[in-house]
C-alpha cells in the first residue's frame, strides 16, 4: 500500500507569525462503503480523482476499480484490460482529474513499460510506452516517487551495481531523462536508503555504509542528484555516530533538501539527539563533502516523556525511529518520531529455533507509542519540541492497525489514530499548531460498527475529509470522515 508524502504549511509564514490557535475541529460525519472482499487480492490502492473515491484491486491477473461517489455509495465495478500478457502494476496515482498507471510486461527479450491515464470513470484517454529493451530486471521490479505537486514521476531500479531511473512530467506524459547513474563505491542495492524527485523535476538519492556500532568510524552517506543528465555525488560525514533511520525531504518553497534522523553511539536503537543535514539545491550542483550536524537531546527530555525526574546522566531514548518529515514555509521542518517495539512472544515448550521460527511465522507483540515532534530552524538548532503521548499494544497484525495518519490544513496539522488496537475503540486526535500549541480530541467510537482502521494507509480527499480503510476478516469497508 502506499502512502503520500506530507508538504505542510505552504504558503504559510511558519513560525515566523504568531498564529492564534485555532479551536479543534470535530468530526460532523462517518460515511462507510459496503463490503469490499479482498481476501485473494495481492494489493490495493486509495484514490482520489474529483468526487469519486476510486478502490484499485490487483489480484495477479485481473485488476479493477470499485468507485464510490462523495458519499461511499458504491457506483460501479470497472474491469481494466490488457492486451500484453501478464502485466505488473508499477505506479498508480490521481493526478487533478486523472488516473495514471505505470504498468510493465515482457515482450521476447525485451522488458517493456507503459503509462496509461483514465479519467474519473476509468475511460482511457491516453498511452505512452515509457521504456523498452533488453533489461535485466524484471516487470513489478521498478520503484517509484512523486513529486509534491504530482507533476513529475521518477521510475527507478537498484540491483547491486546499477541504478538506472526515468524521469516524466505526468502532466504533459512527456519523458524528462532516463538512462543509468554512476554511483561508485558503494553496494546500491543493499546501501539504498531513500529517493526523491522535485517538481522540477531533479532526482535524489541517498545510500549509506557502515551504519553499525562496530564500523562507526567509517559510517558515511552519498547524496547523489542528477539534473538534466548531469550526476552531483556528496559524501556526507557520520563518524563516530550509528542512526536510528533517516528521512530525505525536498522543499520545493524554498528549493532545499533535507536529511535527517536520530543519532546514537552505541547501537541503533539507543539515541542521544538528533542530526540534521540541509542545504540549498543551487549549491548542490557542485560535488563536495559535508559533515552531518549533531545536537544532543535537551536535558528535559527523559522528565517530559517519563514524567519523573530522570535517573540516568545521560539523555538516551530507546526504539525511537524517524516517521516522516514535514516542512516549514520558512525553511525549517518538523521532525516526527515515534517509539516502536517489537517482541517475539517466548514459549518454554520452544527451543530457540523454534522461537525463531515462531517470530517468522508472526507472533509478534507490537508497541507503537509517543511520538516526539522536533520543529526545527533552517539553521538545523531547535525551535520547539512536544510529546504527544499515546500507547497501542496489538499481536501478529504487523501493527497495521497501529501508528497514525496525519491530515494538513493549512494552520494545523491532526495527528489522528486508534486509542487501542481492538474492535470496540475509540479514536482519537492531536491538533497542533506552528508554534507548538496542542490539544487532544476524541473523534468516533467504532462499537457497534465492526470497523478496524489502518490509518497509515489514509487518503486525505480535502482540507476537511480523508478516507481510511477499515479491514477484518478479508473484507475491506472504505471509511470517509468528514469534519
Amino acid at each position: 500500500m502506499k502512502l503520500t508524502n506530507i508538504n505542510w504549511l505552504r504558503g504559510l509564514m511558519a513560525a515566523c507569525l504568531y498564529l492564534l490557535f485555532l479551536p479543534s475541529s470535530y468530526c460532523q460525519k462517518v460515511n462507510i462503503s459496503r463490503d469490499i472482499n479482498v481476501r485473494n487480492d495481492l494489493s490495493y490502492d486509495i484514490l482520489h480523482a474529483e468526487d469519486n473515491v476510486l478502490f484499485f484491486r490487483d489480484k495477479g491477473s485481473e485488476f479493477y476499480f470499485d468507485i464510490f461517489d462523495e458519499n461511499m455509495e458504491f457506483k460501479r465495478s470497472v474491469e481494466i484490460l490488457f492486451e500484453e500478457r501478464r502485466p505488473a502494476i508499477e505506479n498508480i496515482h490521481a493526478i487533478d482529474s486523472f488516473i495514471q498507471m505505470v504498468y510493465a510486461y515482457r515482450e521476447g527479450p525485451d522488458y517493456v513499460s507503459r503509462m496509461v491515464r483514465y479519467d474519473k470513470k476509468v475511460n482511457l484517454i491516453d498511452s505512452m510506452e515509457l521504456i523498452r529493451g533488453p533489461f535485466l530486471f524484471s516487470p513489478g521490479e521498478m520503484r517509484s516517487v512523486l513529486s509534491d505537486d504530482m507533476s513529475k514521476l521518477a521510475l527507478f531500479t537498484i540491483d547491486k551495481a546499477r541504478l538506472f531511473a526515468v524521469v516524466v512530467d505526468t502532466r504533459k506524459m512527456e519523458i524528462l531523462t532516463a538512462g543509468d547513474i554512476e554511483v561508485p563505491d558503494y553496494r546500491l542495492y543493499d546501501q539504498f536508503q531513500e529517493a526523491g524527485v522535485s517538481n522540477l523535476g531533479q532526482l535524489f538519492f541517498l545510500f549509506e555504509k557502515n551504519n553499525e556500532s562496530w564500523d562507526k568510524e567509517k559510517h558515511m552517506m552519498r547524496l547523489v542528484m542528477s539534473e538534466l543528465g548531469q550526476t552531483y555525488l556528496h559524501d556526507l560525514t557520520c563518524i563516530n555516530t550509528v542512526n536510528s533511520g533517516v528521512k530525505m525531504a525536498i522543499d520545493n518553497v524554498n528549493q532545499r533538501l533535507t536529511i535527517a534522523g536520530l543519532y546514537g553511539s552505541k547501537s541503533q536503537n539507543e539515541t542521544e539527539g538528533y542530526m540534521v543535514f540541509s542545504a540549498a539545491i543551487a549549491n548542490l550542483r557542485q560535488p563536495s563533502l559535508h559533515d552531518i550536524q549533531t545536537f544532543p537531546y535537551d536535558e528535559n527530555i527523559l522528565v517530559d516523556l517519563n514524567g519523573v525526574e530522570k535517573k540516568s546522566k545521560k539523555n538516551l531514548l530507546f526504539d525511537f525511529y524517524i516517521k516522516t518529515l514535514v516542512h516549514r514555509a520558512d525553511g525549517g521542518f518538523i521532525m516526527i518520531v515515534e517509539l516502536q517495539r517489537e517482541y517475539a512472544r517466548r514459549n518454554v515448550g520452544l527451543s530457540n529455533f523454534d522461537r525463531s521460527m515462531a517470530a517468522s511465522r508472526g507472533y509478534v507483540d507490537y508497541y507503537s507509542e509517543d511520538l516526539i515532534l522536533f520543529s526545527i530552524q533552517p539553521d538545523g538548532s531547535l525551535f520547539w519540541r512536544k510529546i504527544l503521548f499515546k500507547k497501542q499494544f496489538s499481536q501478529d497484525d504487523e501493527g497495521i492497525y497501529s501508528s497514525f495518519f496525519i491530515m494538513k490544513v493549512p494552520s494545523q496539522m491532526h495527528f489522528i489514530f486508534n486509542d487501542e488496537i481492538k474492535n470496540n475503540n475509540t479514536v482519537s486526535e492531536y491538533v497542533i499548531d506552528p508554534l507548538g500549541n496542542y490539544r487532544r480530541n476524541s473523534l468516533l467510537s467504532t462499537e457497534y460498527k465492526n470497523l478496524k482502521l489502518r490509518f497509515q494507509d489514509a487518503v486525505q480527499t480535502s482540507s476537511q475529509s480523508f478516507v481510511v480503510p477499515s479491514e477484518k476478516n478479508g473484507r475491506i469497508n472504505l471509511v470517509k470522515i468528514t469534519f
